[in-house]
């Protein structure tokens, strides 16, 4: 039967006295039977809850109808509530990589198909990475592919100044996500999920991870959870043991890096000779780093009213990124002459096919012969 999930959890809502919960989830199963273009029922259920309720319900936005709970103490909301599209969630990952995240959807997607064949569905998620990588990309892309919003946690108003209240304020999160159709989105997971045998530690955060297992337990395989976090190291043992699907999102590629290239130039376009440039000079740069890259060339694009996107160019803007990131410290130290030679001696390094004497010499603004020399001095 299509949408049982959505069925069980309205008359589990209903037998719980929730209206909250009966209202989010018949505001789901109307976005879908009209998507499924039975318009017929899905405008009698909303006839029935408005009657009901005096409400007025717009489907795609009915995950925030329920106002997202709140630290008692600083008034701070321990949530955010977005739902994403195909517009802003774009990512770029390995086959391998983008395989695991397809599958976690393709499950969310067709939850009510396993229900109804009483298979236990198996919906958490933790990305672990250096910053900067895609994990918060990836969470967003989900969203959007599942069409279901992301519920951020927010770590100024969950953790709490006060003794006992950031697990008050855990409990109060997950029992909204619990009556809510969404993803829960534990980003900076490490900051509440720290190992318990941290001598450093105090009993209160011991107390909070502990909170934190005992509500991930409760709500297991009825809500999607996705968490990321840049320091799995720190993770308690017990927090993987809590999570199906556990995937490293590594420093991109360079087919990733080209492609993240692409879509943040956008409509300003480059040649095939300088997107290959740039897509060596950005290796070993997270896709972050490389959106601030592709801001600084478009920004300065506009700024001098550049009309050719030359070799020269392109390495001016990257020197200003390297000096701005404090990236290859060791090699920006001296007159700035100097800083462009070794920098440019440690791309011809990385690919010499590509960083050949003639490019060599465009990027320094020399003949191809003075830049053979300059290269070729220690």
């Amino acid at each position: 039967m299509k949408n049982m999930s959505e069925i069980l959890k309205i008359i589990e809502g209903g037998l719980k006295n929730d209206p909250s919960k009966v209202i989010n989830y018949c505001s789901l199963l109307i976005e879908k039977l009209e998507k499924e273009g039975d318009s017929k029922n899905a405008k009698r259920i909303e006839t029935v809850l408005k009657r009901t309720k005096s409400l007025e319900l717009t489907p795609k936005n009915s995950a925030f109808a329920l106002k997202t709970p709140v630290d008692l103490e600083s008034r701070l909301p321990l949530a955010e509530c977005k739902q994403y599209d195909d517009k802003d969630s774009f990512i770029t990952l390995p086959k391998e990589i983008l395989e695991d995240v397809e599958e976690f959807i393709n499950l969310i997607n067709n939850s009510e198909d396993l229900v109804g064949k009483d298979i236990k569905i198996f919906r958490s998620l933790l990305l672990y990475g250096e910053p900067g990588t895609g994990k918060t990309q990836t969470a967003k892309y989900i969203s959007a592919k599942t069409n279901l919003p992301l519920v951020t946690i927010r770590i100024d108003g969950l953790v709490s100044s006060y003794l006992g209240s950031t697990s008050k304020n855990i409990k109060s999160l997950f029992d909204f996500v619990e009556r809510t159709p969404c993803l829960l989105f534990l980003d900076e997971f490490d900051a509440i999920a720290k190992m318990r045998d941290d001598s450093n530690e105090l009993g209160e955060l011991k107390r909070v991870v502990n909170t934190l297992l005992q509500n991930i337990d409760t709500i297991y395989s009825k809500v999607p959870i996705i968490a990321a976090t840049n320091h799995e190291h720190l993770l308690d043992s017990a927090i993987w043991r809590r999570f199906d699907y556990k995937i490293f999102i590594a420093l991109p590629k360079e087919e990733q890096r080209r492609n993240l290239l692409i879509s943040f130039l956008g409509e300003y376009k480059v040649d095939d000779q300088i997107l290959n440039l740039l897509t060596e000079m950005t290796n070993n740069i997270s896709g972050a780093e490389i959106e601030i890259l592709s801001d600084m060339i478009k920004t300065s694009i506009i700024l001098h009213k550049v009309s050719v996107i030359d070799e020269k160019f392109i390495f001016e803007i990257y020197l200003k990124y390297l000096n701005r990131s404090n990236l290859r410290e060791k090699e920006t130290i001296g007159n700035p002459e100097e800083k462009r030679v070794v920098i440019v001696k440690s791309l011809r390094e990385q690919n010499q096919k590509l960083f050949d004497y003639r490019t060599i010499g465009k990027l320094l603004n020399c003949s191809t012969g003075k830049a053979h020399n300059l290269i070729k001095e220690e």
